[in-house]
């Protein structure tokens, strides 16, 4: 019988019992990196670097730090002092917060609004042969302005003694409304979100119905299917992955809205048109330094907005089509 040198000796002993030889596979060798590997994982690392930096400075350690203070009293002039869960019982106290949180909901009203009318104008774009290119460059216009430059626009539109709108209503003989008013703000704010948003969506959904099949309407319209029926049941789901897209970011950026509502109300908060972020940065600065209640509030209002893209990609198993 050949002897085989191996590192069981139990498996060994068991093939001899039987009369077998045993092959068992031979420890692997370690093999050295070569000098080209090598130098292709530094340069790994190298490329990554910046983006892993950046990371760790700008994102991982304000959190780490952003936790740590909201269970502490701190005003940057002195050191932080544990007060354990005192901040977070009082954001649930906070009716400014608690009602930053319903405005920022009803905001969000806005995000399927203008999620559905850029839909439809990009199935009419489709639709167009010519003069769309200079429709989509239209409609994109608002997405290269800043947010200040858009706030600013819609706040000569909106003022109440000389705007746009007011100059627009008095030659119409009606009575000017006052839309930066607490009674009208929400819903006048839905409206330059829907304005400044409209590009990016519109452009979107115009790829999108590209890759929709063109059968799938011949056949629609075989059945008999008009042009309702075929928008329900063949464009919506065609292009649900970028309609899902579209509401989750929007909502999430509805959620944390700030430099608009800030210009458009020269940062006067009020009752009906504070927002969470705004809430949030006040107590940095104009409302005493209180960074560690400010980064209890974002505490809190992070893991509401884990929650709720949480819920939407729950639901999105419902109606999201991913099968062309």
């Amino acid at each position: 019988m050949q002897s085989i040198d191996v590192h069981n000796g139990e498996l060994r002993a068991e093939a001899v019992q039987n009369g077998e030889t045993a092959v068992v596979p031979e420890k692997p060798k370690k093999h050295r990196m070569s000098a080209s590997r090598r130098s292709e994982y530094i340069w790994g690392w190298v490329f990554i670097s910046p983006l892993t930096v950046g990371f760790l400075l700008f994102t991982a350690f304000p959190l780490v730090l952003a936790i740590v203070y909201s269970f502490s009293e701190y005003d940057l002039f002195h050191a932080p002092v544990f007060i354990g869960f005192s901040n977070f019982a009082e954001v649930f106290r906070d009716t400014f917060f608690l009602r930053s949180l319903l405005n920022a909901l009803i905001y969000c009203i806005g995000v399927p609004v203008g999620a559905l009318l850029a839909l439809v104008l990009s199935s009419m774009l489709v639709s167009i042969s010519r003069g769309s290119l200079v429709l989509r460059m239209i409609f994109y216009l608002p997405t290269i302005c800043g947010a200040v430059a858009i706030a600013f626009i819609w706040q000569w539109m909106y003022a109440p003694n000389y705007g746009l709108l007011y100059e627009f209503f008095q030659k119409l003989g009606i009575k000017p409304i006052h839309f930066l008013a607490s009674k009208y703000i929400m819903g006048s704010m839905m409206v330059m979100g829907i304005w400044s948003g409209m590009g990016v969506s519109v452009l979107l959904f115009y790829s999108s119905l590209h890759n929709v099949s063109k059968t799938l309407y011949d056949a629609a319209s075989l059945d008999g299917a008009n042009a309702f029926r075929k928008f329900i049941h063949i464009t919506l789901p065609g292009v649900s992955p970028v309609m899902f897209y579209i509401l989750i970011t929007g909502i999430l950026g509805s959620f944390q809205a700030f430099t608009n509502f800030q210009v458009m109300t020269n940062d006067q908060i009020n009752y009906s048109s504070v927002m969470p972020v705004w809430w949030i940065y006040k107590f940095t600065g104009a409302y005493g330094y209180r960074y560690g209640y400010a980064s209890a509030l974002g505490m809190v209002f992070g893991l509401l907005l884990i929650l709720i893209s949480g819920i939407q990609f729950l639901v999105s198993k419902f109606w999201v089509k991913y099968d062309s």
